[in-house]
């Protein structure tokens, strides 16, 4: 089994980069084999564009179908290329990150918006059906409020709703299995306990993480 872990952090020494590492250790000691992929170490570029093909269209662009065409013909530049090829050959993906004004930062959306290509990511038939139907997907997440602040009274609201555009959203919209994400609250708070404690729960997770069976995403509705 082969597990991609996406760190989107600017700070090699953060908290976050430990959680990664940390994730790579773990599921190296349970037999998997590990790339982590430090997208700010690696100089990735978070905005889409012409830039992300090698047959750009003359005319004005339109991503989605840019990317079909793309996709038929292998006309990916080649920094995408390389992502692409990474995320095809895992069977886990684990995206670590800090939750930054409600949301991944936008290294991290980049890299979705660049890399989850039309005919890559997804297909005609969202959801149910796709190119990576089968491969599961976990959320790592160093939140900077305490847990009640993202409950259901909480000021913030629930972070089960302010993550579902990521966890239905984007990786259920593109047929992976989705794994109960992984929170940790009070990430930059004057604890260093408080790390410390994620760290070995992320490790000991990580242990069995091929066992764990998949939460049930929905889209949001209306109150």
């Amino acid at each position: 089994m082969h597990a991609l872990v996406v760190l989107a952090h600017p700070e090699p020494e953060s908290f976050t980069a430990a959680l990664a590492r940390t994730a790579a250790d773990a599921l190296r000691t349970a037999g998997w084999t590990v790339e982590l992929a430090d997208l700010a170490a690696e100089g990735f570029r978070p905005d889409a564009g012409r830039h992300d093909l090698t047959h750009p269209p003359e005319g004005p662009l339109q991503l989605m179908a840019a990317q079909e065409q793309a996709t038929a013909t292998g006309g990916y530049a080649p920094d995408v290329a390389r992502e692409i090829v990474r995320l095809q050959q895992c069977d886990l993906l684990l995206t670590v990150f800090p939750f930054w004004w409600f949301s991944p930062p936008a290294l991290l959306k980049g890299w979705f918006d660049r890399v989850f290509a039309n005919g890559i990511a997804y297909g005609h038939d969202p959801y149910d059906e796709g190119p990576l139907k089968g491969k599961r997907a976990l959320a790592v997440v160093a939140i900077g409020g305490d847990e009640a602040m993202y409950g259901e009274a909480g000021r913030a609201g629930s972070i089960e709703a302010l993550l579902n555009p990521l966890l239905h959203g984007t990786f259920r919209y593109c047929a992976f299995d989705v794994l109960k994400p992984f929170l940790v609250f009070e990430a930059d708070g004057p604890e260093n306990a408080v790390r410390e404690s994620a760290l070995r729960e992320l490790g000991a997770r990580l242990t069995s993480v091929e066992g764990e069976s998949p939460i049930e995403t929905r889209p949001l509705r209306q109150q």
